[in-house]
């Protein structure tokens, strides 16, 4: 096993701890996510993975980076599904965001045809479209395998974009090399592409193509730990609006129990950790193989 794969396993197994003790024994609730135990590689993520992530990258990356937000929506995978299986897309307008006055949409897609299973499927792509261009970019990595999922996808955007139709193109993408990884690349993808649009408010290039080695499925395991265990350990019971994030005590011997109002404090451990993914996202891999150590547990609702 390589140092990617032993740390992304030890990062796994500290949310596992978490995760198994008592469902109802809230400690996070982040916005509209759920499912965090299939972190580990080779596991398979289904739309609830996208969608914290997705969650995530609106509010700490869009909405907290851009100038113009409004330029970006990261559509969520339940809403790209309920328009893939819409008969009528001009029916949507009234539950989807306003894609009309928006630049970029970044739709993640699914080749699941059943509609009475709504987390289905057996493969993710992405597809980014530039509404001003009216040009659909797709990146697939698994030989496009989702491309007629992605035109039927595109077909029907372009009704609401009040367009003839989007030109598509099929972009060089990093592929998997196993049957699981899909969806993290796709978290992965996103944020790489997101980065070169917030990065061209101010330079003005846009260059859509993603580089043969940018994406790595174990780091992008790893960050997605990450940042979970960091929001864990930087907030207290509450962040932003009311129910956005809710902590409470474990009631485990040997945990740190939170009270409401609370702030729970950042530890050395957890310090050393935040410091060794920042080097194993630029590096591919740390010299550090310790585990995290962090005595809460996430349980998440989605709306």
């Amino acid at each position: 096993m390589t140092t990617s794969k032993r740390r992304t396993f030890k990062l796994f197994t500290t949310l596992l701890k978490l995760l198994r003790m008592r469902s109802n024994d809230i400690i996070l609730e982040y916005y509209d996510v759920s499912d965090f135990d299939n972190l580990r590689d080779d596991q398979w993520f289904n739309d609830n993975n996208l969608t914290f992530w997705y969650e995530y990258l609106e509010r700490s990356e869009v909405y907290a980076s851009m100038e113009h937000p409004e330029d970006i929506i990261l559509l969520r995978p339940s809403m790209v599904f309920l328009l893939a299986q819409s008969t009528n897309p001009l029916d949507l307008k009234g539950v989807l965001p306003p894609l009309n006055s928006t630049r970029f949409i970044f739709l993640p897609i699914n080749n699941n045809a059943d509609v009475d299973l709504a987390e289905g499927g057996s493969h993710w792509s992405l597809l980014v479209v530039d509404t001003k261009k009216k040009t659909g970019y797709y990146y697939d990595t698994l030989e496009d395998i989702n491309v007629q999922e992605a035109e039927i996808v595109a077909k029907k955007l372009a009704k609401l974009l009040e367009c003839a139709k989007l030109t598509l193109y099929s972009m060089p993408t990093p592929q998997q090399t196993n049957g699981s990884d899909c969806g993290v690349m796709v978290c992965m993808l996103t944020s790489h592409v997101l980065q070169k649009i917030v990065d061209s408010e101010s330079s003005g290039d846009l260059d859509m193509h993603i580089a043969e080695n940018a994406i790595s499925p174990s780091r992008g395991r790893q960050l997605m730990s990450y940042t979970i265990l960091e929001l864990i350990s930087k907030y207290g019971r509450k962040v932003g609006e009311n129910k956005d994030i809710e902590i409470s005590p474990t009631g485990k011997k040997g945990d740190q129990s939170i009270s409401s109002g609370e702030s729970y404090e950042t530890t050395e451990t957890t310090e050393e950790t935040t410091e060794t993914a920042e080097l194993d996202e630029s590096s591919g891999e740390s010299s550090g193989d310790s585990a995290v150590q962090i005595p809460v547990k996430i349980r998440t609702t989605h709306h």
